[in-house]
């Protein structure tokens, strides 16, 4: 159903994603690839069903775990009608993303935050507050702004890539959300603009937790990455120089 029939002007967040996101920053902040890492299909199923049968449904009691919790609240977006970030909207931000100055950028998109209807906007900005806080805590959930907009960009905005350059489509889009992440002070609360260690995605402190993202197969298969480099990796060639190598030519 659309989003303006599941709030109120005294109620403006939906019930429903008011209580995963509670659930999600009371116990899963410390959750290693939330939002990346998948919840379980029926029992993110489950958790619809109990909740439109009891909106006072307790998710700690029924111990859900939180990646299902975060998947369940990601497809309450994907089954609106129409997406949170509107259509009209999403070509403004792109047209205003194109500033190659970066403050101007910024107030340009704030301005463009301003147009959007007043329910889109409330939940918006909830959500892009708790993508913010789960972003703090990237040194332990390894989910920096950069992963959490690669995560939440084709939820939130669901583009038509029929009418548009898929790759260039999905840059864009992606860094926007990643902008509105990690600027959300600045966009919803009034407060300067954040001047990170590094504004490029490539900087060092971003590439540990971007990494999982380069491939989305490996990903799941691989053991959590290290907090520090190893040490010194042995080269798969340093036992063979320079005796063994002789021997092996030998054997040739």
């Amino acid at each position: 159903v659309p989003l303006s029939t599941v709030v109120t002007p005294e109620k403006p967040i939906p019930i429903f994603i008011e209580r995963c996101i509670e659930y999600i920053e009371a116990t899963g902040l410390s959750t290693e690839g939330i939002y990346r890492v998948s919840g379980n299909k029926s029992e993110m199923e489950s958790l619809q069903r109990q909740f439109d049968q009891d909106h006072n449904l307790d998710l700690a009691e029924k111990d859900f775990t939180v990646n299902t919790v975060a998947g369940a609240m990601k497809s309450f977006f994907s089954e609106l009608p129409d997406p949170l970030v509107p259509y009209n909207m999403q070509i403004e931000l792109v047209e205003a993303h194109k500033i190659n100055d970066r403050e101007q950028k910024l107030h340009a998109l704030k301005e463009v935050l301003k147009k959007f209807p007043k329910e889109n906007y409330e939940v918006f900005k909830y959500v892009i507050s708790h993508l913010n806080k789960v972003s703090q805590n990237n040194r332990v959930n390894l989910m920096t702004s950069e992963n959490l907009s690669i995560c939440f960009w084709p939820t939130l905005m669901r583009p038509d890539f029929s009418t548009m350059d898929a790759l260039t489509a999905t840059r864009t889009y992606q860094t926007i959300i990643e902008l509105f992440i990690q600027q959300c002070p600045f966009f919803f609360y009034n407060r300067p603009i954040i001047e990170p260690p590094s504004a490029t995605p490539s900087s060092p402190s971003a590439v540990p937790a971007s990494t999982p993202f380069l491939s989305s197969t490996p990903v799941m298969t691989q053991p959590s990455p290290p907090q520090t480099p190893p040490p010194s990796p042995q080269s798969p060639l340093q036992p063979l120089l320079p005796s063994q190598l002789q021997a092996e030519q030998h054997t040739l």
